[in-house]
């Protein structure tokens, strides 16, 4: 009996693991306003802005990240910024213990997301265990 039940679950296992969603590609975030690509670097997840509605200022020139308390990095273009560091997988399609930027206000919350289809989760929080903040609905472009 305990032969048929470990074979089983031997079975199993890559059924499992082909039903866990791949968080790496293009996400468009919930007003339309930017494209994030996120990727897998070592054993982490990061994303970096790849397209921006309006990826110039009024005078024309390209969007920057003005907003940065950092002065030296206010003049890093949004086109190419990374915005999400250091996500790990959690199991299952849930990545946490990472960081997300908003170049919209220069600050930097901690961050944790679900894969659920063709929708990304990503929670933004004070706080490490994620209770105060709140989740944007990233759409997955094909």
């Amino acid at each position: 009996m305990k032969k048929i039940f470990f074979s089983m679950i031997f079975m199993l296992l890559p059924l499992a693991a082909a039903f866990a969603q791949d968080v790496a590609g293009k996400w468009k975030l919930e007003d339309g306003s930017a494209i994030v690509e996120v990727y897998k670097s070592g054993d982490a997840y990061n994303g970096k802005v790849v397209w921006l509605q309006n990826p110039t200022e009024a005078d024309g020139s390209p969007a920057v990240d003005n907003k940065n308390p950092d002065k030296a990095l206010r003049t890093r273009q949004i086109i190419g910024l990374n915005m999400l560091s250091g996500l790990k997988a959690q199991g299952g399609n849930e990545y946490g213990g990472g960081s997300i930027y908003d170049p919209g206000n220069g600050k930097t919350y901690n961050c944790s997301m679900k894969v659920e289809g063709d929708i990304l989760r990503v929670r933004g929080s004070l706080d490490k265990k994620g209770l105060l903040g709140r989740t944007m609905n990233w759409i997955r472009v094909k």
